[in-house]
């Protein structure tokens, strides 16, 4: 439950801490191992479209660093701070960023601050659970 927390908490800053970069090639139906998402317009949901791809750092209040990467067509993957990884795909609901982690039942929303100067924002899951999600530079 922490881990798809931290996941999709760090999702939902990306969507807050960069400026629009549709392709225009987004599907409107994300699809994960367990399912689809029906019904999901990738442009009516602010902040949908604010997704960028990018590596990111999800920042817990116990000093735990995750690695987010926010891929093309609206999928993610993360490495966990103890090492294990999941991925998924990224969806709009309610004003919020979703994440559907593959071969996970259901979705986590994320509600995310303005961005600081320097990209990173706080986001708040649904549980209350509040992280501090921040731009990196990719590794070579």
């Amino acid at each position: 439950m922490i881990r798809k927390t931290i996941l999709l908490t760090a999702v939902c800053a990306l969507a807050a801490c960069n400026s629009p970069e549709g392709d225009g090639d987004t599907d409107a139906t994300a699809t994960s191992a367990t399912g689809t998402v029906d019904g999901v317009d990738p442009n009516a949901e602010a902040g949908f479209e604010a997704v960028a791809p990018g590596q990111y750092e999800v920042v817990h209040a116990d000093g735990s660093i995750d690695r987010l990467r926010i891929l093309p067509g609206m999928t993610w993957a993360m490495v966990f701070a103890d090492g294990e990884a999941v991925g998924g795909t990224i969806f709009a609901q309610d004003g919020k960023n979703c994440f559907v982690t593959e071969g996970v039942e259901g979705h986590q929303c994320f509600q995310g601050t303005e961005p600081a100067a320097d990209g990173s924002m706080e986001v708040t899951a649904e549980d209350g659970e509040v992280m501090t999600v921040r731009p990196v530079e990719a590794a070579e």
